[in-house]
């Protein structure tokens, strides 16, 4: 197992963008060792590639619902067909629930102890982060990293803080490092790396995501269940853990 993992968290802007890598060598303790912010989109495949052997956890959606891609084939040239229509009484959910949300999304929303819904890939700004985000996996296949987007296989996966948080038990709210370090005692980090870049969200944000990569190396996190593990490999997983926030720290699974 890498002693090192990596968390990022994506954005359009490179000043919204942030990596964060994290040193899990000394037992019991988790170090922050390295922070890249900002970060152009066009360094981000180099970077993961350059640190492969690290599982990786990533801010961002890896692809969108089956049903929105099929939709947008469908009515690409002529309105949708009849058969594909929604009963008027249902074109709420539908919009809102079958084509906006992945079935990751489904699952995280519904599940009794994290009840976070993710913003929709398809719709709304993050849809350009993700259309960002293929060119990234594109770039990343050239240099020698296949990315699995439901994270079952490979050290890269996606991942979502909000949702990680709440799985912990820490609310859904963004953390600032006084925050993280008290709900993650183990967590630590050099005075000149917090004064420089930890005032920003997104290098917290990143945090967190290296904090779920650790877990995924563990096999902490919850993999998508057999039903929806094909459509997971096309529409991406996101990975969080509701196990103890303490087992991080532990070297054994």
């Amino acid at each position: 197992m890498n002693h090192v993992t990596w968390g990022l968290d994506v954005s359009t802007n490179k000043k919204k963008t942030a990596a964060v890598a994290i040193d899990w060598s000394v037992p019991g303790e988790a170090r922050v060792v390295d922070v890249r912010h900002p970060l152009e989109a066009i360094a981000i495949a180099p970077l993961i590639a350059e640190h492969r052997e690290s599982t990786w956890a990533v801010d961002v959606p890896f692809g969108w619902p089956d049903l929105f891609v099929a939709l947008m084939a469908k009515r690409h040239d002529q309105p949708l067909p009849d058969d594909d229509l929604p009963r008027p009484g249902d074109w709420s959910v539908w919009r809102t629930k079958q084509v906006a949300q992945r079935r990751t999304d489904r699952f995280l929303t519904e599940h009794p102890a994290i009840r976070t819904r993710p913003l929709p890939a398809s719709f709304q700004m993050l849809g350009a982060t993700a259309a960002m985000w293929v060119l990234v996996e594109a770039e990343l296949l050239r240099l020698g990293v296949a990315v699995d987007r439901s994270g079952s296989d490979g050290t890269v996966c996606e991942t979502y803080p909000a949702a990680a948080l709440s799985a912990w038990e820490f609310g859904k709210s963004k953390l600032a490092w006084p925050a993280l370090q008290s709900n993650f005692p183990f967590l630590t980090a050099d005075q000149d790396l917090v004064s420089r870049f930890f005032k920003s969200d997104d290098v917290c944000d990143a945090v967190v995501c290296a904090l779920v990569a650790r877990a995924r190396d563990l096999d902490l996190t919850i993999p998508p269940p057999g039903e929806d593990a094909a459509a997971a490999r096309r529409e991406g997983w996101i990975h969080v853990t509701c196990e103890p926030s303490e087992r991080l720290a532990n070297h054994e699974p």
